[in-house]
């Protein structure tokens, strides 16, 4: 039952996860100065730009992965309340804390290896020698890295924000509203394993009150 759950939420948000990581790809190939569309989400690389520290790929990275964290964190927490399939699945002889942990497995594991395809791809074309005039050190992808692992925050708040039983205009995008201020952090000058300290917990707060939402509300 597992797999079926698994493979139904692979089914449904692949092409979600697919857009994400061709838009970030181009990011990625306008900051190597391949942008196969100049001006669309990547921009040409300018000489003297150091990677990852003075050529905005962290910035435009980080807006296409809260993109796409977004999407796919509404999409998984809304879908099914389309046509009632909410409690069709719901209805399987499987316990919701299983269901509602295969949306989170799938969902983080879509965005998790889409956001790592592309700041991988630039980090060795970075490390190649003979590709750019500046210096490099794997340290200066952290800040990237960083981003990647904060956008987790934002698909969490995003698909608690889709399950709460609360109005719109009220307090049910507070979970997301606080995703996206623990997402702001970025813009501090913090070191980046002290970062991944803080988005680390945030991100167990948002999957400890999902749980709980989860095995606590009515969903009839």
């Amino acid at each position: 039952m597992t797999s079926t759950l698994a493979y139904k939420e692979l089914r449904e948000n692949v092409w979600i996860a697919a857009l994400g990581l061709a838009a970030m790809l181009l990011v990625a190939l306008g900051a190597m100065g391949y942008a196969p569309l100049p001006g669309i989400l990547g921009t040409a690389r300018q000489p003297g730009q150091i990677p990852f520290t003075s050529d905005g790929f962290s910035y435009q990275f980080g807006l296409v992965a809260c993109g796409l964290a977004l999407a796919l964190g509404f999409r998984q927490s809304l879908g099914d309340f389309l046509g009632d399939a909410q409690l069709f699945v719901l209805q399987r002889p499987v316990n919701r804390g299983r269901v509602y942990g295969t949306k989170l497995v799938v969902g983080l594991t879509m965005y998790l290896v889409c956001g790592a395809l592309p700041i991988a791809l630039y980090a060795a074309w970075a490390a190649t020698p003979g590709t750019h005039a500046s210096p490099f050190a794997w340290s200066m992808t952290g800040g990237a890295w960083t981003a990647w692992l904060a956008m987790t925050a934002v698909y969490l708040g995003a698909l608690l924000s889709g399950i709460r039983p609360a109005a719109w205009l009220g307090t049910r995008l507070a979970p997301l509203a606080a995703a996206g201020l623990l997402a702001g952090l970025l813009a501090l000058p913090l070191p980046w394993l002290a970062g991944w300290l803080v988005f680390a917990v945030g991100d167990a707060l948002l999957v400890a009150t999902i749980v709980w939402v989860v095995l606590t509300r009515d969903f009839a």
